[in-house]
């Protein structure tokens, strides 16, 4: 049997521990007669007051809901005592009794069971909600009733059977407390007002944070351990089932049509000749593998002997006597530079002084040419052009003792070089004492220990000897040569490399330099300071010997470019410099050759045309001025040719066959009206051609430049063969133009003049 009650509350913690709580624990106090509460149930039916009966359809169900704040829905259901049936008789029909909380505004709800208070509650509960109506007298239950009706519910608490409005924990959570901790948290826990804020978590103590610790790494090590079961548990049922497939189809029944296989009743021969292609192919490549093996094992026995050396000097030499001779080195490698950074201004102002002296000595004589070949050419111009009829060549001539006529040998021979005076040379020579002597007092307070380049070569000797990893991986090969630049310097400052007998390698510095290079044990240090030599060649020799070739060297001076020329040879077979890709200074100083031909052959070579009638005459003026001329462009042209194999060979082909052969002395040639003379001005022209150049030439032709200069020789040829064929003199003039062609390589011209002159004798005599 059921009843329902409705029952309202505003306080969770009066409906708690007041509202349901104390009313339902005071079921033993004095018990009311049945009548009594048969007349109270029936007095609350009338009434409209908090507590009342809803529902009266249904006489075995009664129901009550508790209002309250909290807009949550709680459903309690209790199950009645056995032994209030007793008591009550009233009541012995209902079996059960429901309890229904339901909110205001939410219409969802959950229900538990709790255990059922006694009927002594559930009266007392009524007398005192019927009391507070009626203002009738409320029985308060002692301390004794209270204990019980505290002890029945922590019991009914322990089961689970209902869900506390105050408690924190959410249902199933499976949390079992002790009496004691029961008591605290639905009696002794403070109110929301009363309850202390904590704003940071509570410090944990040294045993809560090591069970924490263990709590995770045992978490990790059962996580670990049951992925690692989870695996191969997985990997054993894959195997199984893929045994058990392959199980199936073996033992699944074939079908009864199989197809065949084809085998073939004859297999190919096998020769011995393919057995042998395939034990010699096997055979290769176990030789090439072979072969790589010993290559690997020279390379590890090379890398083990290095190692036993490196070893043996570790051993040899020890750490502290290491560091001392760095320390030295480190000392006096500071101090030499600090020497020669002080130094160098005073090297550099003696030098440039030395150099001027040459520099204004050519500046002299090249003016005096110029001035006197242009007074000169004005003066024969003015006699070539006179108006006056009366004042002609001859007059001239006679007046002149200089323009005297020419001997045979004269007609054909080079001017001599122009060289100073014996007073310029003297003041030169003067000058250059003085300048000489201002340059050993340079070093004067200086010790020999700096300044002496074979004392400075033996410290860096010695550390090549003593610690030779370390000298290699310092670079010193290629610092020697910018470090002992200013002092090779300070010993050139008197050498002049266009004057005859005089060569660097006599100086002090060459033999220490040679000597460190290439002295004793030089071949056990594997060559390291190989190229010592050839920079210190190109980058402080060839550099000075620039300078001279742009300001000082005269093209048209004979014993210059000789000398010039000689000593560049020599160095390209003592270093090869000018061989293969070329450094800078090289390139420079090849540049610098090249502007100063150039320059001498556009500015320097004049080569004057005068009237047929003018030149006939060997006495005459213009005769002998464009002779000099003429033969001063030969000069000049066999001076070129020194240069061969030091300069590129298509700008020297440049320079002395399209400029100065076919812009001055082939008009000069073609203009000339004595074979005899023409003959012998071809001959010179092409002695100074380089044999070179004819050396791999197609036979046939001869050079494509030289192609007017063969024509014209041909020419002359059949001129002298058609004047004076036969006689002695004519053979002796046709044997020099075979002689030329021939050293020109000409075979056509050669051919086409024995075919008309019959002069094959002339030819094998030339063979």
């Amino acid at each position: 049997m059921y009843r329902t009650f409705i029952v309202k509350s505003d306080s969770k913690a009066d409906m708690a521990r007041g509202g349901i709580s104390n009313e339902c624990d005071c079921s033993d106090a004095d018990e009311p007669s049945a009548s009594a509460l048969q007349s109270r149930d029936i007095n609350q039916q009338s009434k409209s007051s908090t507590l009342s009966f809803l529902d009266e359809k249904d006489p075995t169900e009664e129901s009550f809901t508790v209002k309250r704040s909290v807009k949550r829905e709680v459903v309690f259901q209790a199950r009645k005592k056995e032994g209030s049936s007793a008591s009550f008789p009233s009541f012995q029909g209902k079996s059960n009794k429901d309890v229904r909380v339901q909110s205001d505004s939410d219409s969802d709800g959950s229900a538990e069971d709790i255990p059922p208070d006694n009927d002594e509650g559930s009266s007392s509960t009524r007398s005192s909600s019927s009391g507070s109506s009626t203002a009738q007298r409320v029985i308060i239950p002692d301390a004794r009733k209270i204990r019980a009706a505290k002890e029945k519910r922590r019991q009914a608490r322990a089961q689970q059977d209902y869900i506390s409005l105050d408690s924190p924990h959410t249902p199933g959570s499976g949390q079992e407390e002790g009496p004691s901790s029961g008591e605290q948290n639905s009696d002794n826990e403070l109110d929301d007002h009363e309850r202390r804020i904590e704003f940071a978590p509570k410090p944990k103590t040294l045993r809560e944070r090591m069970t924490e610790k263990m709590g995770s790494d045992s978490d990790e090590s059962f996580s670990d351990s049951q992925e690692e079961e989870d695996q191969q548990m997985w990997e054993e049922q894959q195997i199984g089932k893929g045994v058990k497939r392959h199980q199936k189809e073996w033992q699944a029944p074939r079908p009864a049509r199989q197809k065949k296989m084809d085998i073939p009743e004859t297999l190919p021969p096998v020769s011995v000749d393919v057995i042998k292609k395939r034990i010699i192919a096997k055979l290769d490549s176990l030789r090439e593998v072979h072969r790589a093996r010993e290559a690997e094992l020279r390379r590890m026995q090379l890398d083990m002997e290095m190692a036993k050396s490196s070893l043996e000097s570790l051993e040899n030499h020890t750490t502290e006597e290491q560091l001392r001779f760095y320390r030295t080195m480190n000392v006096f490698s500071r101090n030499l530079l600090e020497c020669l950074s002080e130094k160098m201004a005073l090297i550099n102002s003696v030098e440039l002084d030395v150099h001027s002296l040459y520099i204004d000595q050519a500046e002299v004589l090249f003016s005096q040419r110029r001035e006197a070949l242009q007074e000169e050419s004005s003066q024969i111009q003015k006699l070539t052009y006179n108006t006056d009829s009366h004042s002609n060549g001859d007059t001239a001539g006679d007046s002149n003792p200089a323009w005297q006529s020419l001997s045979e040998e004269e007609i054909g021979c080079v001017p001599c070089d122009l060289e100073p005076t014996a007073e310029q040379q003297a003041e030169l020579q003067s000058k250059r004492d003085d300048l000489l002597k201002k340059a050993q007092e340079v070093f004067a307070d200086v010790q020999t220990d700096f300044w002496d380049v074979k004392k400075i070569l033996s410290r860096f000797d010695e550390w090549r000897i003593s610690f030779q990893d370390s000298y290699s991986n310092a670079y010193i090969g290629l610092c020697i040569p910018k470090l002992l630049a200013p002092l090779i310097r300070h010993q050139l400052i008197g050498w002049n490399p266009l004057q005859a007998g005089e060569d660097f390698e006599a100086l002090p510095w060459y033999s220490a330099v040679e000597r460190f290079c290439h002295g004793q044990g030089y071949e056990e240090t594997e060559n390291m300071d190989m190229t010592t030599l050839p920079t210190i060649i190109e980058k402080t020799i060839l550099s000075k010997v620039q300078g001279f070739v742009e300001l000082v060297w005269d093209p048209f001076s004979a014993q210059q470019s000789q000398t010039l020329t000689t000593l560049c040879q020599k160095i390209q077979e003592d270093y090869s410099v000018f061989d293969g890709e070329q450094s800078k200074p090289v390139k420079a100083f090849v540049e610098a050759v090249i502007q100063r031909l150039r320059s001498a052959v556009d500015n320097d070579v004049f080569v004057p045309l005068y009237p047929k009638k003018f030149l006939e005459d060997k006495r005459s003026p213009q005769f002998q001025f464009q002779n000099k001329q003429f033969w001063s462009a030969v000069k000049l042209l066999g001076n070129m040719a020194l240069w061969d194999g030091l300069i590129p060979e298509h700008i020297l082909k440049e320079l002395m066959l399209e400029k100065l052969l076919g812009r001055y002395l082939m008009i000069t040639v073609l203009n000339e009206s004595d074979s005899k003379h023409t003959i012998q001005k071809c001959k010179k022209i092409a002695d100074c051609f380089p044999k070179s150049w004819f050396i791999d030439l197609n036979i046939g032709s001869s050079l494509p430049q030289l192609q007017n200069f063969s024509k014209h020789l041909l020419q002359i040829a059949h001129a002298i063969f058609n004047d004076n064929n036969g006689s002695s003199s004519t053979r002796k003039l046709l044997s020099d133009v075979l002689f030329v062609l021939k050293n020109i390589k000409a075979h056509d011209s050669i051919r086409s003049i024995t075919e008309k002159c019959h002069c094959e004798d002339l030819l094998k005599a030339l063979q």
